[in-house]
Parts: C-alpha cells; structure tokens; sequence
C-alpha cells in the first residue's frame, strides 16, 4: 500500500478554498495547456479526484501535496472551492508522495524521472535515517560498501512498488541524475535531448564543463544532439575522432557502463565464444609446407 493510500484511507472529502492553497515549492511546474486541458474536462464532467492537501506549517492555510494541474484548472474557472482531501504528513513525506504521485503518471521526461527519482532517495534516506550511509549498522567491509548496497536495495525495492518502474530503471536513473551538472541540466531542460535516454547518457559520460557547453549549445540549437555539439564545440574533430575501424567498439562503450555485472560475465562468455569460433584452427605440430621432398 502506498503512503498516499496509508494517509487518505478514511479522511473524507470536503470544500476548500482555492485561494487558500499554496501551491509553491513544488518540483515540477504546471504546464499551462495541459491545464487548460484539466480545465476544461473539470468544466464539462466536474472534478473526478480530488486534490489532497495538508496544514500549511506556518498554520496559515492549505498546502498543496497531489493535485497542480487540477488546482490550476480551477483557477482557469474561476472555481472559488474545490474537493479535496486533507492528510497529517511531513514535509519530507508530503515530497515523497508528489513524487511517487508524478512517476506513477509516466507523465515525465527521462531527465524529470532521473531527478525525480534522485530526489525520492534522498527523501528516503531522510525518512529512514537507519537505513542512511553512515547511519545503519554496517558490516565489517571497506568503508562499509555493502552497507551502502543494501541501502540502495532497500530503497529501489520501496520505489518500485510504490511508483511501478522496474528496479533497474530506478538505479539506472539515480545513476544518470548523480553524473548530470547541475548547469547541463539547465540548458537541456525543456529540449528533445531531456527526454532521450541514450543522449543523456551520453551527456553524462562527458566532463561536467564539457556537460554544460555541450547542453548549452544543445539549448540553443547550434546542434541537435550530443554528438554534434561535441563537434561544434571543437572537442572532436568533424566526422568524430574515432578511427572508422573501431566505430562499432566506440558505440558498445556506452552500453558497457549501463551493464550490470552479471550482464558483463555473459557478454565475456559469447565474446569468448565468437572469438572460439572465429580462430583457425592450428595446423599440427611439425607439418611442413609444401608436402614430402
């Protein structure tokens, strides 16, 4: 069961003051038509879900927990009251479940579901300091390194029921949130590259001031993809820097790093196998060329 489902299990539905509802700090920003769309469903069949709020902390109204783009819909008509739902949380809960509540949409771009997700592991360390680096009870290894594993076990497994991705996509994009700069994300934010996993992968395997040149050309349509705004950068040569040779090998690369270890001792054992099958077998030991004298 979800933290959502936990918290709004027998609260019931009541009135609340649109005006009342803050509805800032939030991780994702209302995207105006998608609201207008919200709108307009609202206004032809009414509210079907109702928003879900908590007690603003200062104790000066409502706080906004699940609900942007309906909240926004109900300013575009001018609604003076919506239903809604309210729930006793933390701040660090209220944020895990506007989380969970956006990636369960699979409304997001691959960058927002790196972020998002990054941002649901901090949030979960928080909550479960136990379970934190340098908190929990860690075996005697070097520098607690499976301790460190555990946690992130622990944690992909909570996502995933909680959010419906698969456990691999979860570390996957924890891993491509934490190699991102901050600046690259900036620029790249709001263009194709932010919802292509491949780009940004490659984005990320670059150095972070080469991060930001690169997206910042991105972001200004100098080049349409990674690959290009390296070359227009100058930090490749035109038609790439890898020998035509060796292009197959530069384009497995990247998918190498993606690889868990398991998928690695696989790939070693049918490399091995094509290369069994692709050697000569050796001639016997002491024949000669040509045949007998």
């Amino acid at each position: 069961m979800s933290l959502l489902a936990t918290l709004t299990a027998g609260s019931p539905v009541f009135l609340a003051a649109v005006a009342a509802i803050d509805a800032t700090g939030r991780l994702r920003p209302v995207d105006e038509a998608h609201a207008q769309l919200i709108a307009t469903s609202m206004n032809e069949s009414g509210l079907i879900q109702p928003v879900v709020v908590r007690i603003d902390a200062s104790g000066n109204g409502l706080k906004l927990v699940v609900g942007g783009h309906r909240l926004r819909g109900a300013n575009i008509l001018s609604w003076e009251e919506i239903p809604a739902i309210l729930i006793e949380c933390s701040d660090d809960e209220a944020r895990q479940i506007e989380i969970d509540e956006n990636l369960a949409r699979k409304e997001l771009t691959a960058l927002e579901r790196a972020e998002f997700l990054a941002e649901r592991k901090r949030v979960y360390e928080t909550l479960h300091p136990e379970a934190a680096h340098g908190k929990a009870k860690k075996p005697k290894t070097e520098k607690g390194k499976v301790a460190n594993l555990a946690t992130f076990a622990r944690f992909s497994k909570d996502a995933a029921n909680s959010t419906g991705l698969s456990e691999r996509t979860i570390r996957r994009a924890c891993e491509l949130a934490g190699r991102l700069s901050p600046d690259a994300i900036a620029a790249i934010r709001g263009t194709k590259v932010a919802d292509n996993q491949a780009q940004l992968q490659a984005l990320a395997e670059l150095e972070p001031e080469q991060q930001k040149i690169v997206a910042g050309l991105i972001a200004a349509k100098a080049a349409g993809n990674v690959a290009k705004a390296r070359i227009v950068a100058g930090f490749v040569p035109e038609g790439g820097a890898v020998r035509e040779a060796d292009r197959p090998l530069a384009r497995i690369e990247p998918m190498l790093m993606r690889m868990s270890v398991a998928d690695l001792t696989t790939l070693i054992a049918m490399a091995q196998a094509q290369i069994a099958a692709k050697t000569p077998p050796a001639k016997p030991a002491g024949a000669k060329k040509g045949g007998a004298a």
